[in-house]
């Protein structure tokens, strides 16, 4: 946390020695919306409603007064609050930028989406972030999440081979963006709704280079012998509960993403992804799967999560090919 606020610290004096402004007129964020929105109206209640996030995220951390009341005195809407301050107890935000100029994308869903707005976590030590902001048809605010690295994001979506497959592919990518801030913001209502009833949830551990077979799974990992522990959703739900409680922040991080269509259930993709996880009291880097639903697509829902360690315990990688993946179940 220290060297982040340190940074954040450095970058606003370096604004105010430019300037003559008041500091609170120093915290303030200003976005302006350069292409995405033709209604006027609507462009203007973005940029008011992104900058008024920013610059409560600002106010609260150099003014150390709670959030929830720079939100309001913001005219945040009030249905963002809890998502916000969940956010909030992870991690304190700071956007040392002043002026953020970014297009805008038209979301499948409707509405519309800003991108790229660069923040820091000041409770990590992990390098800064940027945050994605979601807004309805009206302009108004109504999702903050943590954004996947640029580059992961452009590889899966120029991957869609059809104008189907290319909206599920952004709809899918804006879910996974939900999901890790979801583990960050330690939202355990999220992720009940997320995870099916049914959800097969798998952690596994390598051992060695051997072949196993698993009842589970219609194939073997090939020369990969892993020790598995099997849970249900309200086991794994149970298990989250505990790590949430113990942990003073969780920052996820998704690396090396890829997005499979299943070739005979065309609402059925596979999401593998490198995941980093850094809390305050453990650390770890592993190979994540998702299974996900899309019969209804406005409500996604995961049917089987796994996850494996990128190393066997000699140190040395796992091939990508032996991680989990579409083909190692029976659909």
């Amino acid at each position: 946390m220290k060297k982040n606020f340190t940074r954040f610290c450095a970058a606003l004096v370096g604004m105010l020695m430019i300037s003559v402004l008041p500091l609170s007129a120093q915290m303030d964020v200003k976005v302006t919306v350069i292409k995405g929105v033709d209604n006027p109206a609507v462009k203007q209640t973005i940029e008011q409603q992104a900058g008024n996030v920013l610059s409560a995220f600002n106010a609260a951390v150099m003014e150390g007064k709670k959030l929830k009341d720079k939100l309001k005195e913001r005219q945040v809407p009030k249905e963002m609050e809890s998502t916000l301050l969940n956010m909030w107890q992870s991690s304190a935000i700071a956007c040392a930028v002043s002026e953020i100029k970014g297009e805008i994308l038209k979301l499948p869903t409707g509405g519309y989406q800003l991108r790229d707005i660069p923040v820091s976590m000041l409770a990590s030590d992990d390098d800064d972030q940027d945050l994605v902001f979601n807004f309805d048809e009206n302009g108004i605010l109504n999702n903050v999440y943590v954004a996947l690295e640029l580059h992961n994001y452009k590889n899966v979506i120029v991957t869609g081979v059809s104008v189907e497959d290319f909206t599920r592919r952004q709809i899918i990518l804006d879910f996974v963006e939900n999901f890790r801030t979801a583990y960050n913001r330690k939202d355990l209502d999220y992720l009940r709704q997320v995870y099916s009833n049914d959800a097969l949830i798998i952690t596994g551990k390598v051992l060695q280079k051997k072949p196993q077979q698993n009842d589970y799974m219609n194939q073997s990992l090939g020369a990969v012998k892993v020790q598995q522990t099997v849970m249900n959703k309200e086991q794994y739900m149970k298990n989250l509960q505990r790590v949430f409680g113990k942990n003073s922040y969780i920052n996820l991080k998704f690396e090396e993403v890829s997005v499979k269509r299943h070739p005979k259930h065309e609402r059925i993709y596979g999401v593998t992804l490198k995941q980093y996880w850094n809390s305050s009291t453990y650390s770890d880097v592993g190979y994540l799967f998702l299974m996900i639903n899309f019969e209804d697509e406005t409500n996604p829902s995961i049917e089987v999560r796994t996850w494996q360690p990128d190393k066997f315990d000699d140190g040395t990688p796992i091939p990508r090919d032996e991680v989990f993946s579409l083909d190692d179940f029976n659909i």
